[in-house]
């Protein structure tokens, strides 16, 4: 369905992460950041979550303020582990370019504040995902105006771009993020290997970034909107930068775009690990072998 400037389109989410291990075990309290991040452009209508085996669920908020749920299984013990997510979100359509930067924030390079810099310290923090020596010598072979630009919004779109066209995309459901170093160096990685990478480039330019675990979706191919995901069909990941004036924008190194109304986001943070989407673990006797799959279908309803 075509998606005109203003309006608003209601997304229905269906998201089932399933374990299986070769002999029963039990389970501790999971945490599981897979709730939208309600704003004034993303309302969370319904949000519920089946699990097997049966878990008593609780809320809290975590301290960026992610809604988080957490399942409590008690005693319950079982060879499957199954969490099945139903949302339904409604989205109002923006353009991701449409904001106003503050005076001084314009062009690259640009100096937060001193207040801004107090707060904006843990998004600031090099190094933080691991090695990260060889993201300096890429970025200034990879990126067209390394060292100043006129338009910051056009720098980081490059620094984007790079690193679609530099990386291949590769899907990896398993827990875990390759450093920036690793990714460069296979030329290979996750969209959240792409996160973390972009996340570090900006932060050793002196721009706070933070990681965002959440959903993308995909319109049909015939309804004229950009088509193209490279992470279709998993939980997506990309990273938003803070420029003052305009506050956090999101930027997905994955597909080379800025985040528009068909991102989801369900959780963020100044570290990655922070937010894998199912936190939690399995107590048994002796080893035991487990695997994992995962489905999602993202749908607009009429």
């Amino acid at each position: 369905m075509a998606f005109a400037y203003g309006r608003t389109m209601r997304l229905s989410i269906r998201h089932i992460t399933s374990y299986r291990y070769d002999k029963p075990v039990t389970f501790s309290d999971h945490r599981l950041f897979l709730r939208p991040r309600d704003g004034h452009l993303l309302q969370t209508e319904s949000f519920e979550v089946a699990t097997v085996p049966d878990a008593r669920q609780r809320w809290v908020h975590d301290w960026h303020d992610n809604i988080v749920l957490v399942a409590s299984f008690g005693m319950n013990e079982g060879d499957e582990l199954r969490f099945d997510c139903s949302a339904i979100v409604r989205i109002r359509d923006h353009n991701p370019f449409d904001f106003i930067l503050d005076e001084g924030a314009t062009a690259f390079p640009f100096f937060y504040q001193p207040r801004l810099q107090r707060s904006l310290a843990p998004y600031l923090g090099r190094g933080r995902c691991g090695d990260s020596l060889q993201v300096r010598d890429w970025f200034h072979g990879a990126v067209p105006s390394p060292v100043s630009h006129p338009d910051v919004v056009a720098f980081l779109s490059d620094l984007n771009n790079a690193i679609c066209r530099d990386i291949a995309y590769q899907r990896r459901d398993e827990e875990g993020i390759q450093s920036p170093d690793e990714t460069l160096e296979l030329r290979r990685g996750s969209c959240r290997d792409m996160a973390v990478l972009f996340m570090e480039a900006c932060r050793q330019l002196g721009l706070a970034a933070r990681f965002v675990s959440g959903y993308l979706y995909e319109p049909p191919a015939d309804t004229g909107e950009r088509v193209g995901n490279r992470a279709q069909g998993a939980m997506h990941a990309w990273a938003e930068v803070y420029l003052p004036g305009a506050g956090w924008k999101g930027f997905d190194p994955t597909n080379g775009i800025l985040a528009d109304h068909c991102y989801v986001p369900s959780a963020v943070s100044d570290e990655p690990t922070n937010v894998d989407p199912v936190q939690g673990s399995f107590f048994a006797a002796g080893a035991v072998d487990s695997h994992m799959t995962v489905e999602l279908i993202i749908e607009a309803m009429k």
